[in-house]
């Protein structure tokens, strides 16, 4: 499993297992949820997370 923020796309990637992926939900609030193959949530990633988190979360996401 990897948790990785992008800088540059502004994106932060929390992975929960190592399945195999199946296929994403996109929702409305920029988060999409990927779903493994036995039907589980895989990731979560988070589309304009510094727009989300503040404070000492964002500082901790921007030093991944």
């Amino acid at each position: 499993m990897e948790n990785w923020y992008d800088k540059e796309e502004d994106i932060l990637n929390i992975e929960l297992t190592d399945s195999d992926y199946w296929k994403t939900i996109e929702l409305p609030s920029g988060i999409n949820i990927d779903i493994g193959k036995d039907g589980k949530i895989k990731a979560f990633e988070i589309l304009r997370a510094s727009k989300i988190f503040a404070g000492d979360v964002r500082k901790v996401i921007e030093s991944c």
